[in-house]
């Protein structure tokens, strides 16, 4: 059994994403803030294996007992390999001077300190299996192309590609990398006028998951296309 921890499951790219790893030796182990109802009657109905945890990764104090609850859906007799997408995540644009500390904060717990956690733990609770483990942190490229009133975002997705970088030189039995998906068709980029621009959902998680499985690139981030 191959298992799939993903975060940000609610909706755009991490509800495509779980759409496509629904398959009969694969158990989806899903986090969002708010349970993704229809996932959960689609993999029912064709006799997956998916468990939901509703859950908000602005908690940070409580990401490690969300991970011993996930871990323990982990048949060990069965596992054959393990994966971690952190692709949840929180955007605004705002000019410095003008975003409210709480709101930096949830940025920052959501986007990067959250990762860093859920990385952590992973690592520590996968050392008892001597099986494929890889973590995939979804990051942007806004860590580099920066916009005025990005500041928050990009600093976010920068520092998840430093931790990444970071781990890779750190551990080399556990596999870790981030991708930068390009601009998508998704709440992030609602106000965008040339709509012909964005690619879908369904493509991001096509490109997303063939790094994951075919062009694996431990310690590195790289564009998803």
């Amino acid at each position: 059994m191959n298992y799939f921890i993903l975060t940000g499951a609610s909706r755009g790219i991490g509800e495509a994403i779980c759409k496509k790893l629904l398959a009969n030796n694969n158990h989806l182990l899903c986090v969002s803030r708010k349970k993704n109802n229809e996932l959960i009657s689609l993999a029912n109905s064709k006799k997956h294996k998916l468990d939901y945890f509703e859950f908000d990764l602005n908690n940070t104090y409580e990401i490690e007992e969300l991970m011993k609850n996930i871990f323990e859906k982990i048949d060990s007799s069965v596992i054959e390999s393990l994966y971690l997408i952190n692709n949840a995540g929180v955007y605004f644009t705002q000019n410095i001077e003008g975003t409210e500390p709480d709101s930096i904060i949830k940025m920052m717990n959501v986007n990067l300190i959250s990762p860093m956690i859920l990385t952590s733990n992973f690592i520590k609770q996968s050392e008892q299996y001597d099986i494929e483990k890889r973590i995939l942190n979804v990051s942007s490229g806004a860590s580099f192309n920066l916009s005025s009133g990005g500041s928050c975002y990009s600093t976010s997705k920068a520092g998840l590609e430093t931790f990444t970088k970071s781990i890779g030189i750190e551990k080399s039995n556990v596999k870790i990398m981030a991708i930068r998906p390009g601009m998508v068709d998704t709440y992030m980029h609602r106000n965008t006028v040339n709509k012909k621009i964005l690619k879908t959902p369904e493509y991001a998680a096509d490109r997303i998951l063939t790094f994951l499985f075919e062009r694996f690139e431990h310690g590195k981030a790289v564009k998803a296309w």
